[in-house]
């Protein structure tokens, strides 16, 4: 089966994918898993088609009056009826998710019966060398950097904590919603947790990046509260970074990189930077192994600015920037730098 030519209505009918998330069969886990480990040319269409069926079973449960069954039979039959009146492939599965697209599920237990919707969270990936933006259910916009994810409740309820959990980097553009004098309430907060750090804010501009045991926060606009269980609570103010050394143990401020963000103009600005941290970015972004052959190397310092878009121009500046050759082995993905000719 060449599942790297599927897309995700392709991987929706596919049993074997519906028993991986499902859990059934730790065999067919394995071969998932191994797959998605490939970084496949499609593997953003199988993360839809996987986060889709999470969330389609992971279903709350609650009691409805009497005398519901028809109503919702009938919202199911209709929701059936017209999605089988485009052309599809196969009607299976695809018949079922567009049941369950109406939100309503029916399912007899004894005597009673019962709606199911929708609850939980959704993941959003940006995967190497890309960018994904999120527009939150309160309108906030976060943009992830390649690499790194988003987790976040898929409803918000209106006296719920606004929470999202973070993997890697993003950018923040919180929306305020306190509009009065009176003590904060739990609607009005915001909270990202990441690594081992939570960062509270209200209406707010800032940079997050949680990489190889450290997390920076870097305050754009707004007011920020950074806090680990062990260190307490830390309070940042525009232009200032936190940073959380997870091996220590230690949170720190002090002022903060303007360019923090710069990623988000695909770019990189360095200030006396050590070649290491963009060896780091360049693992960590585009997802490469790089070998210095000069070890020394990676403790010069450069300035300049790096362009993010293209990996081929990023090098190629990147090489007459340190004088080095850089040689590309596709197949592992592998730089390796060496001193120049």
């Amino acid at each position: 089966m060449d599942y790297h030519q599927y897309d995700k209505n392709d991987f929706l009918e596919d049993a074997s994918l519906l028993a991986y998330v499902k859990g059934d069969d730790p065999v067919v886990t394995r071969f998932w898993e191994d797959w998605a480990q490939q970084q496949p040319p499609n593997i953003d269409e199988f993360r839809k088609a996987v986060f889709l069926l999470r969330h389609l079973l992971s279903a709350e449960r609650i009691s409805v009056r009497p005398g519901t069954e028809q109503e919702v039979w009938g919202r199911i039959s209709q929701a059936i009826d017209t999605a089988a009146a485009t052309p599809v492939r196969t009607i299976g599965l695809r018949r079922w998710v567009a049941a369950a697209a109406v939100f309503l599920l029916l399912a007899g237990a004894g005597t009673g019966y019962y709606i199911y919707r929708y609850t939980g969270t959704q993941t959003v990936y940006a995967t190497y060398g890309t960018k994904k933006q999120i527009v939150l259910a309160d309108a906030s916009v976060v943009t992830l950097n390649a690499n790194s994810s988003l987790r976040y409740a898929r409803h918000w309820g209106k006296n719920s904590v606004r929470e999202v959990w973070l993997d890697g980097e993003a950018y923040f553009e919180v929306q305020h919603l306190k509009k009065d004098a009176f003590p904060l309430k739990a609607g009005e907060r915001f909270l990202v947790h990441t690594g081992e750090l939570d960062i509270e804010v209200l209406g707010t501009t800032f940079n997050v990046k949680d990489r190889r045991g450290i997390t920076t926060v870097y305050l754009k606009t707004g007011a920020v509260k950074v806090s680990t269980n062990a260190t307490g609570v830390l309070s940042i103010k525009p232009g200032e970074e936190a940073e959380y050394r997870q091996q220590e143990g230690v949170l720190t401020k002090h002022p903060g990189d303007a360019d923090a963000a710069a990623w988000l103009d695909n770019k990189m600005v360095l200030h006396n930077t050590p070649v290491k941290e963009i060896v780091q970015v360049l693992e960590d972004t585009y997802g490469y192994k790089v070998v210095l052959t000069d070890t020394a190397v990676a403790n010069r310092r450069i300035n300049g600015v790096l362009p993010l878009k293209n990996t081929e121009t990023l090098l190629y500046i990147l090489s007459n920037m340190l004088d080095v050759d850089i040689n590309v082995n596709k197949s592992d993905s592998t730089l390796l730098f060496r001193p120049g000719k």
